[in-house]
């Protein structure tokens, strides 16, 4: 897997891969994470994929992060 770079984001990480044709978006907490993967053929770039992550995409990843860490709260 190739790293392509970071976006910075004061609620989570989110790093940039590419690997087997696709581009690699994964938000990380420190106890959680979520990918989205996006074929090459999808887009146009890295730019594109980029253009991708705006603060929409972000804020439903936000509040899945909210949810994953109560459904996991409500376990232990």
């Amino acid at each position: 897997m190739y790293f392509i770079g970071e976006i910075p984001h004061p609620a989570c990480k989110i790093s940039l891969y590419r690997w087997n044709n696709k581009y690699f978006v994964k938000f990380e907490t420190a106890t959680l994470e979520q990918t989205f993967k996006i074929p090459e053929t999808d887009v146009s770039g890295e730019a594109e994929v980029r253009e991708i992550i705006a603060p929409a995409l972000i804020e439903g990843v936000v509040e899945r992060f909210e949810q994953m860490n109560h459904a996991l709260m409500t376990l232990i």
